[in-house]
């Protein structure tokens, strides 16, 4: 017999117990705290439970993005490209204080590359976090730094030449384009992809 099957569980008891410590709190409360209890558990969800965004494309059970620290927008990207959460979370940190770059490098043949590419991981980090792809250049200037591409002579005349994936400005600042989105998801493989 499985260890993790009880045999005829007192259903009354456990509810009275579950019911005790969910009564002061809000419904929406309620709600989050019994998908991620599903989740812990490896189900999907319950009818009765309002039904959540979820990331079918990690492999596993239903999840509210937002119980995970990521944006619905987020979400709908990872899910848009294919992507699994695993391959996300070993790129990008995500906790409910916002998503940071963890790379341990970004992709490129040359310096020039790896800026663009930083930059464009830093969009995507910005996207999962708060659904909008944008970023001030000061923080893309830290990412560059943080994966060891950051090349001062040269990095303004790196940004000149930027391509479709990014739009914006130093002053300003920046915003992926769908191509830089697109770009994203497979920089994203690129940095996941097993040797």
């Amino acid at each position: 017999m499985d260890k993790k099957t009880k045999v005829s569980p007192n259903i009354p008891d456990i509810a009275g117990k579950i019911f005790h410590l969910l009564e002061g709190l809000s419904s929406e409360t309620r709600r989050n705290i019994i998908r991620a209890s599903l989740m812990m558990l490896g189900e999907s969800g319950t009818d009765g439970v309002a039904s959540s965004p979820t990331l079918e494309a990690t492999g596993g059970p239903a999840a509210d993005p937002t119980l995970i620290g990521l944006s619905p927008k987020g979400a709908s990207w990872i899910k848009h490209n294919g992507l699994t959460l695993s391959q996300v979370e070993r790129v990008f940190d995500i906790s409910n204080q916002g998503v940071s770059v963890i790379a341990p490098q970004a992709p490129g043949n040359n310096d020039k590359q790896k800026t663009h590419n930083a930059y464009v991981l830093l969009g995507v980090s910005r996207l999962l976090a708060s659904g909008e792809a944008a970023f001030e250049d000061k923080a893309a200037r830290k990412v560059c730094e943080e994966l060891g591409c950051y090349d001062s002579a040269n990095h303004s005349v790196y940004m000149r030449d930027k391509g479709n994936v990014i739009a914006g400005s130093k002053k300003k600042g920046w915003k992926l384009t769908a191509p830089g989105l697109k770009h994203g998801a497979e920089l994203v493989r690129e940095l996941t992809k097993e040797g």
